[in-house]
């Protein structure tokens, strides 16, 4: 309820006009305006989860993605819908021609196993998850969105063959073995 609140004052007060020439700050961080905005998701907090979609599949992957998150009764203070344009050399870059999507979602119980069946929405349309930002993607789910994964590993093996480089992300999604742990 507070989000749709918030989301009906917001629109309200910003309304939709056009030819308006807005600043920088204002146009691209919205939020900053509210004094301690983070606060309207309470003690627990909140997780970003974003995703991309090829744009072949985009729509419809975006058409089930946000499907399931208002059937599941979740809302998010902030959504941001932007089309991407060609991905780079990268081997594990995120970005790729196609459209992405981020939501703020607030923390309780059963946000894990939530967003894990929102990794099946993104598998199921050829996107993959901004790992920057994730919370709880299996390495299953990971090696399957990233197909360049063992590039990857082979070039960090090639450059670290000790195994010094590591992090818990990094084990838990797969990047790296989980018995390699960083040097105390």
């Amino acid at each position: 309820m507070t989000i749709r609140a918030f989301n009906t004052a917001f629109y309200h007060a910003h309304g939709t006009s056009s030819g308006n020439v807005v600043d920088y700050d204002r146009f691209f961080y919205p939020l900053d305006s509210i004094h301690h905005w983070n606060r309207m998701y309470g003690k627990r907090g909140f997780t970003q989860y974003q995703v991309v979609f090829p744009l072949e599949s985009g729509l419809t992957g975006l058409e089930e993605l946000l499907g399931r998150l208002s059937a599941s009764g979740r809302g998010s203070f902030l959504g941001v819908l932007k089309r991407f344009g060609d991905a780079n050399a990268g081997l594990l870059s995120f970005p790729r021609s196609g459209l992405t999507l981020a939501l703020d979602l607030p923390m309780d119980d059963g946000l894990a196993p939530f967003l894990r069946d929102l990794d099946r929405v993104t598998l199921r349309h050829g996107g993959r998850i901004y790992l920057a930002k994730d919370a709880v993607t299996t390495a299953e789910s990971f090696a399957a969105m990233y197909p360049r994964l063992e590039e990857f590993r082979q070039v960090k093996r090639r450059l670290d063959p000790r195994g010094v480089l590591s992090s818990s992300l990094a084990r838990r999604v797969g990047i790296v073995s989980s018995g390699q742990a960083a040097p105390a």
